[in-house]
This record gives C-alpha cells, structure tokens and sequence, in this order.
C-alpha cells in the first residue's frame, strides 16, 4: 500500500539544480562533496548530514531550519510508511487511532496543516517526543510496562499529558512515611466528603509526590498509573468516574505501588486499567492494600459477617460493591459514595 509524499531536501535540490542550470559537478565542489554523493542524496539514497545541510546552506539562500525540518519530516515520513505498510494502514486510519480530533480538543494539541494526514501524524509523534510509531507497540516498551491494554496510542497520549502536566509542580523530599501522611489527608478528605484537585497536588507535591489527574481519551479505559522520574514517585490517575471512593481509591492503589513497587516503577509505568482485576500479582497486592486503608479488614470482615450496615461512609460501601455484597446502583451506594459536587 502507498500512503504519501516521503520528499527529502535531496529531492528538492535536485530539481532547484536543474531549474537554475547549475552543474551537479560544479555544486558537489563547492558544498565539498562528491559527484557522486550529492546524485546519491538527490535521488534519496543518502541522507544529509548536519554539516551537509550546513554548506548548502551557507552557499545558497535557503535556510538552515528549512533545510533541516524537510529532512527531519522525510525520516518521520519514511517511519510511518513503513509502519501502515507493514500494518495494512491508510493515514486516516492510523490517525483514528490516536483520536486526534478528541486530542486537540482535551489535549490543546495544534496542528500545523488540518489538511495534510502526515503532518498531524507528524505533529502527534512530536507531542510523544518519539520518532516512529512502532516504539508504541514493542513489548517492553516502558510506555506499556506490565498492562495488558489494547489501546496502547490512547494510554501513551495519556501519560504523556499527564508528564507535561506535572512539570510545573515544585516537591518537597520524599520518604516513605510521607505515604502514611498522605494516606491520612485522603480518608479525612473523603469521610468529610471533600475533594479539591488544586489541594490534593499541593499536599501530594509537598509530601515528595508528583501527582496528574488528568481525563483520558475515549476507548482507553485507564484508571491510573505508577511512575518513577528520576528517583522522584509520580503518580497520574483519571477523574472518570466523578465519585469520592472511586477516585480516592485509584490514588489509595497508586500510593501502594508507591510503597511496594517504588524500584520495579524505575524501569516504566505501572498502568492500572478499569475493571481489570487480575493483570498482576502487583495490581492486586496494590488493590489489597488500598482497600484495607480504606477500612482495616479485622473490622470489614465484620460488617460483612454482621451485615450491620448502621455506620457506613464512602469507603465502605465502595468495597461492599466491588466485593459484591450490594449493588453499585443500590440507594444505600448512591447515599454514601455520592457524586463529587
């Protein structure tokens, strides 16, 4: 399958060369080549070196960053033809798989040229700080490290506005025991039914943590994720579902990964996905945990076997429903763990 356009300066030269009459001989001799290089990188054999695109530059009237984005453009073109070609894929539709309509939208992602397919692929490699798209799909990619996701373009956009998000947050030190600070603020916030995304990345960002709560894209059914940046934790979840257990307890799993899985994270992210109860003996370590901080397991297990439901909170009635022993949409769910205002 052809998909498009792959012109390298080379090409470019080549025809203004012969549009101003100027012998490939003469013009080799004076940006210090030979012959038959400079025919090699016109027809596209070779690529230009920096200091190639340095002489031609310095002897003609085209500048440098023209010459050098043209020839940049061409190595990203070449990627992603290789790519649809092995897949069987249009632009169109390796495009759809980025949602790249939704991702200017939630994203402020800019397009250059709406018009041109290549040049939004481009402009979304560019935004993943990556050079060709199958660094996406490898199977140890740190992207996808340990999840078993198949939208991996939806979950590597996410993380990487999650990154850019976090940037700009200044962290105090961290050490474990800030994690038992942390754990206290979020069962105090959620029992008085208070959630403020500002106060939890201040008190996050001066107990050490990088913390991104950030909306994923549609189709990519991420809960959140554990990373390590240069020995510093950070931890990214998504607001999706607008209830205080729900997202209280994606950040309660996060911080176990934090405490558990603090050098495993070094070597990628650890991504938690939705209802995804069994992708790892570390995911459900980290589902363990979280839920005996929401309510220490001696006195769960006596609820459940009591089923003495006269003092409930938001915590309780969450793990009752994902253990099963009331309905997500049951009046006694809906009154406890209601929708964050």
């Amino acid at each position: 399958m052809i998909n498009k356009r792959l012109n390298s300066f080379g090409e470019e030269l080549g025809e203004l060369l012969e549009f101003q009459n100027i012998n490939v001989n003469e013009y080799a001799e004076r940006v210090g080549t030979t012959s038959k290089n400079l025919i090699d990188i016109i027809e596209g054999r070779v690529a230009l070196s920096f200091n190639m695109m340095c002489n031609i530059a310095f002897i003609s009237d085209i500048p440098l960053n023209y010459i050098y984005n043209v020839e940049e453009s061409f190595k990203i073109d070449n990627n992603i033809n290789s790519f649809m070609k092995e897949h069987d894929l249009t632009t169109k539709k390796l495009l759809n798989k980025f949602n790249y309509r939704e991702l200017e939208e939630k994203y402020n992602i800019i397009y250059r040229d709406k018009r041109d397919d290549y040049a939004m692929l481009e402009d979304i490699l560019k935004y993943l700080r990556i050079l060709n798209p199958t660094l996406l799909y490898k199977p140890d990619n740190h992207i996808l490290y340990k999840s078993k996701n198949d939208k991996p373009e939806l979950l590597a956009l996410w993380l990487e506005r999650c990154y850019r998000v976090i940037q700009e947050q200044d962290l105090g030190e961290y050490n474990k025991n800030n994690i038992e600070n942390l754990i206290n603020f979020i069962k105090e916030e959620a029992l008085n039914k208070r959630f403020d995304k500002d106060i939890l990345i201040k008190e996050f960002n001066k107990n050490g943590i990088f913390l991104a709560i950030e909306p994923d894209l549609k189709g990519a059914k991420i809960r959140g994720a554990f990373r390590v940046l240069n020995n510093k934790p950070a931890i990214y979840i998504t607001p999706k579902y607008n209830r205080y257990a729900d997202i209280y307890f994606a950040l309660l799993h996060e911080l176990a990964h934090c405490k558990s899985d603090f050098n495993r994270a070094k070597k990628g992210s650890i991504v938690s996905l939705e209802n995804n109860k069994s992708v790892s003996d570390y995911e459900l370590k980290a589902d363990k945990t979280a839920f005996n901080w929401m309510i220490n397991d001696k006195e769960y297990e006596n609820i459940v076997k009591s089923k003495d439901y006269s003092n409930l909170n938001s915590f309780i009635v969450y793990r009752l429903a994902y253990d099963g022993y009331i309905k997500y949409n049951s009046d006694i769910y809906q009154k406890y763990n209601g929708l964050i205002k």
